[in-house]
């Protein structure tokens, strides 16, 4: 990807720790990839309803998305996930490499971002826009990061119980 989000990072102020690594696409794939960042490891889904309303969810890697739930937080009704298309024209990210880095990419403001309520005074691990490579940056920085290019953000319960 094009985008420098490292030095977009340093930019903005935002300490960083990186550990390259080989490609992670899934939950499986990161079982053989040992990441030597301190924080909660991070999935992330992009999620929509029926009426067209799309969610970024962050959430921790080792538990159960609740999607009722999830639907309830961001306010949508019954959630699918998104194609590869959308994930493209409103994160400008392929599958396997989502982060919460990439709403930077929504100019239009269409996507609601859900993070872990779990994630507060923590650090967590996300992939820098490429899923071969592990950044760790506090969930402070992270907000931040997501207000500076114009988005709110939720906290919420996302986990089965």
């Amino acid at each position: 990807m094009a985008t420098d989000i490292l030095q977009i990072l340093k930019d903005l102020n935002i300490p960083y720790r990186l550990q390259e690594h080989k490609a992670i696409f899934s939950e499986e794939d990161a079982k053989d990839v040992v990441i030597n960042l301190s924080g909660t490891d991070v999935k992330n889904l992009f999620v929509k309803d029926k009426k067209k309303n799309y969610g970024l969810v962050s959430m921790d890697l080792h538990k159960r998305a609740d999607l009722k739930k999830i639907a309830q937080e961001l306010g949508f009704g019954r959630l699918s996930f998104c194609n590869p298309e959308e994930l493209m024209e409103y994160l400008n990210i392929s599958p396997g490499s989502v982060t919460p880095l990439c709403i930077m990419f929504d100019k239009t403001r269409a996507v609601k971002v859900l993070f872990d309520e779990n994630f507060q005074g923590k650090n967590v691990i996300i992939h820098p826009l490429r899923n071969t490579a592990s950044i760790s940056i506090s969930f402070e920085d992270l907000k931040r990061f997501t207000e500076h290019f114009g988005h709110d953000w939720m906290l919420g319960d996302v986990y089965k119980d």
